[in-house]
């Protein structure tokens, strides 16, 4: 078992240093930095690293929610997906009641991933449906750049065996293309960050028990 885990914790550690070298200005913003607008090429990159944003964000709340892995890997997950988002960005929260309506509660996002860690399920598994659509981003008069992404989570929460709720949620997510100042190069560069996220749609898939 210790084995599985040690194996699991390299993988994920591999894959968030792989996803981590692709974010690096070197790799991801060479060429476009200081520029005033981006231009149409330089958007599809954007569109294609705004994916990826997303499956990242999607394997952490994954580790978070998990109560079966370690909590080191979980706490690591949550530090590195708050570094995903716009600084004061929100998630919002939607539980469907037996009458078939939907609670929507707002939290900003650090708070929200404090709680799924700690939610009161003796266990917790999160799937992401296929892909995520992303529309074309478009300036705003701030001078960033936005989009919204949407993806599809199935939430299930267990008491031992028994499965205790579950519901399928469509979220968007805004996209944000802002120009920041880097550090290491000493210039501004565009960067894809997550934003707010609301909560669309949601259904609720068994009756609670």
């Amino acid at each position: 078992m210790k084995k599985s885990i040690y194996l699991f914790t390299g993988i994920y550690l591999i894959s968030i240093l792989s996803l981590f070298a692709q974010d690096d200005p070197q790799f991801v913003e060479a060429g476009i930095a200081e520029k005033i607008t981006i231009s149409p090429d330089d958007i599809e990159e954007f569109k294609i690293r705004t994916k990826q944003k997303i499956e990242e964000f999607q394997q952490h709340i994954i580790i978070i929610g998990n109560k079966e892995e370690p909590m080191e890997m979980r706490n690591l997950a949550e530090r590195e997906a708050l570094k995903l988002f716009i600084k004061d960005a929100i998630m919002e929260i939607s539980s469907v009641k037996e009458d078939g309506n939907s609670d929507i509660i707002s939290r900003p996002i650090e708070k929200y991933l404090a709680r799924l860690k700690a939610l009161p399920f003796t266990r917790v598994v999160i799937k992401f449906y296929d892909v995520a659509y992303v529309t074309d981003f478009i300036r705003g008069p701030d001078g960033r750049y936005y989009s919204t992404a949407t993806i599809i989570q199935e939430f299930n929460g267990f008491d031992g065996d028994n499965l205790i709720y579950s519901d399928v949620t469509k979220k968007e997510i805004e996209i944000i293309i802002d120009l920041v100042e880097d550090k290491f190069f000493n210039e501004k560069r565009w960067k894809i960050f997550l934003g707010d996220i609301r909560a669309t749609e949601s259904k609720k898939l068994q009756q609670s028990s």
